[in-house]
């Protein structure tokens, strides 16, 4: 009976030993599949940071480019007007021609503000 309680104990001890390693082994596991996340979330931020820095290197190339043609229009747009300042102000006129346009811009304005008052009389 004492041989059946030692060899009982000993059964005990070899399945309590077998259950700490079991224990063992799954923390290590979990251990590892904490580190393995860690690295992923970390592999993933790299990847956002290059996604990051390719997407502000475009939006910069592009900013450049439009800048550039923006530039070109600007400066053919300077071009035009001052031809257009030019040829405004090789034109002379005389006087009578200066007359002529004082005189019917100012019918032109007497004009649109009796316009506005008859508009504003029919409302009433």
């Amino acid at each position: 009976m004492k041989d059946d309680k030692t060899l009982q104990a000993s059964q005990a001890e070899q399945d309590m030993l077998r259950v700490l390693q079991a224990e063992q082994d799954a923390e290590q596991a979990v251990q590892g599949c904490e580190n393995q996340a860690r690295q992923v979330i970390s592999d993933a931020h790299l990847m956002a940071q290059k996604i990051n820095l390719r997407t502000d290197q475009r939006i910069s190339d592009m900013e450049m480019r439009h800048s550039h043609k923006l530039n070109m229009l600007i400066r053919e747009i300077e071009k035009q007007s001052a031809a257009t300042l030019d040829s405004d102000s090789a034109r002379s006129y005389d006087e009578h021609d200066l007359r002529r346009i004082i005189d019917n811009m100012a019918m032109e304005l007497c004009m649109g503000a009796a316009l506005a008052d008859d508009a504003a009389d029919s409302e009433k």
